[in-house]
């Protein structure tokens, strides 16, 4: 496939990923997100941004996000979604869901901004699914907020949001050379897309290992 994530790094700088994510996100689930001045937003470290969220037809409030992307001694080594304050209704109004998306990507130097791998791409698109998810949600009890609903659904929505990833004119609108201002070429698009499920089945005999695994420790 000849595909080298080295060369497609200079196509995802975090600034542009991260506007056209949120663009995107705005205008699929009718949403409007605004930054929160650092001063107000009670941050745990300068890396982090907040979000305000509401609904942008109606303007309503529905709640906001942080985003801590960068890694930094001490913290979290994975990517993940947590859900800070689930939302429910209490005493008769409704406690507003507060999620934070927290990765690793690679920070930016003095000469060149983060750049990331398209499967760091995909990471973002998917954990950034799971704190929608928190936001969107309007259970009347926190126990079934966000995602916390039955097993088998709670990557769903995520896994159809990382997909979007792998069009043609999201890659286009979502790629931006951080020299050149160039979106990916439509050959490069077309190799990535050709080498998507590559060693497949490598990665489903690792989850069948750590589920024979699994069951054959708790059935000694």
């Amino acid at each position: 496939y000849k595909i080298d994530d080295q060369a497609i790094k200079p196509y995802f700088p975090m600034q542009h990923v991260t506007d056209a994510l949120l663009e995107m996100y705005q205008s699929i689930l009718g949403l409007r997100f605004k930054e929160v001045d650092a001063s107000e937003a009670g941050v745990w470290h300068p890396d982090v941004r907040m979000f305000s969220v509401s609904d942008a037809q109606s303007g309503e409030f529905m709640g906001g996000f942080y985003l801590d992307l960068y890694p930094r001694d001490g913290k979290y080594t994975h990517a993940a979604a947590f859900p800070l304050q689930p939302t429910c209704m209490l005493r008769g109004h409704r406690q507003y869901p507060i999620s934070a998306m927290v990765a690793n990507f690679t920070k930016p130097t003095t000469d060149r901004p983060s750049l990331l791998k398209h499967d760091e791409v995909v990471t973002y698109f998917h954990e950034f699914g799971h704190v929608m998810h928190g936001i969107c949600s309007e259970s009347r009890f926190s126990r079934f907020a966000g995602t916390s609903v039955e097993r088998d659904f709670v990557e769903a929505p995520s896994q159809m949001k990382e997909n979007w990833c792998w069009e043609r004119d999201i890659l286009r609108r979502i790629s931006r050379h951080y020299q050149t201002g160039e979106p990916l070429p439509d050959d490069l698009i077309e190799r990535m897309i050709a080498a998507k499920n590559a060693h497949s089945g490598l990665m489903n005999l690792r989850q069948i290992f750590f589920g024979t695994f699994d069951m054959t420790i708790h059935t000694m």
